[in-house]
């Protein structure tokens, strides 16, 4: 259970959505929920010999009283306050991420090449975070229910499986486990035959693999949240697209991700940077690199302090 929703802010119609998102979903937790505002002053607008804020740096876009009350009035049992952090925004957010804590961030709308936002901060930060982290579009599309979490067999997806119910319990919706899978580029004479397709036995033979591994999945679900109405499902499809189009369109698409090297620490695995990539309703994120409530590099963290609040 996530004790603490912190919100990437910086007065953009990007956080203001984010702030929707995440107001809408602390509005089910448990009375008390500590709601943050967080903005980071970006450590490369220092200005000499201008006093905008400490330090001299430009505090524009930093949360206000005003959106502080706004955010208490909509969410009068909660706790909610503001944090200012100079430094490097991806360093600086990542500090807020740890297992019991959802950091909430907002994207742009897609206008251009899917290129462009390969770097965005909501998709570094997944990559790197300590803890789940959510990216909302500015606008979601088409008319949406249920989670949908992608499944692979792997404990991360597991984790990702338990977030999604958790969220889909709140919600008082349903849940879909999905496995899709696409054929391995194979070439072996005996499956093989007008030199061009597949024999059908080794198809259904890999589908029943998919089944266990999601059906499996969904019994351990079932085990935490006997009452939530789950689905588990295996698609033989491209994955991405299986998760996005699920029918009905999901509210909310919960992947897992896996870090395999020192190189991969920063970067997202295929299927969730894909997602993120292709963004048309909220994607959570859920990091392997958080086990049993113990985060990596605590005392990293633990050296950056906020310098207003």
């Amino acid at each position: 259970m996530n004790q603490r929703t912190v919100v990437a802010w910086d007065a953009t119609d990007e956080s203001r959505a984010a702030v929707t998102w995440a107001l809408a979903r602390a509005r089910h937790l448990e009375h008390g929920h500590e709601f943050v505002l967080a903005h980071v002053i970006d450590d490369n607008t220092y200005v000499p010999g201008k006093a905008f804020g400490p330090g001299h740096y430009d505090t524009a876009g930093s949360p206000t009283a005003d959106d502080v009350a706004a955010v208490q009035e909509q969410l009068p049992n909660g706790r909610v306050s503001s944090q200012i952090v100079i430094g490097d925004p991806l360093t600086s957010l990542r500090r807020f991420t740890d297992p019991s804590t959802l950091l909430v961030v907002g994207t742009e709308a897609r206008t251009g090449a899917h290129f462009r936002f390969a770097w965005a901060i909501g998709t570094r930060l997944a990559a790197t975070a300590l803890g789940p982290v959510a990216v909302i579009p500015q606008q979601v599309t088409g008319i949406r229910s249920g989670v949908v979490a992608g499944i692979d067999g792997s404990e991360t997806s597991i984790r990702a499986a338990l977030f999604a119910a958790a969220e889909a319990n709140r919600r008082r919706e349903s849940l879909r486990l999905i496995n899709a899978w696409l054929e391995p580029p194979i070439w072996q004479e005996p499956l093989v035959f007008d030199n061009e397709y597949i024999d059908e036995d080794y198809f259904q033979t890999v589908a029943r693999q998919h089944e266990e591994l999601v059906t499996d999945a969904a019994a351990i679900v079932h085990r935490s949240f006997p009452d939530l109405a789950v689905t588990a499902e295996e698609v033989r499809g491209h994955i991405v697209r299986s998760l996005l189009n699920a029918s009905p369109l999901p509210s909310l698409v919960v992947v897992g991700c896996r870090s395999r090297n020192a190189w991969n620490r920063f970067v997202l695995g295929s299927v969730s940077h894909e997602l993120l990539l292709n963004l048309d309703t909220p994607v959570v994120v859920v990091s392997d690199r958080v086990r049993d409530g113990v985060s990596e590099n605590d005392a990293e963290l633990a050296s950056l302090e906020p310098v207003a609040g």
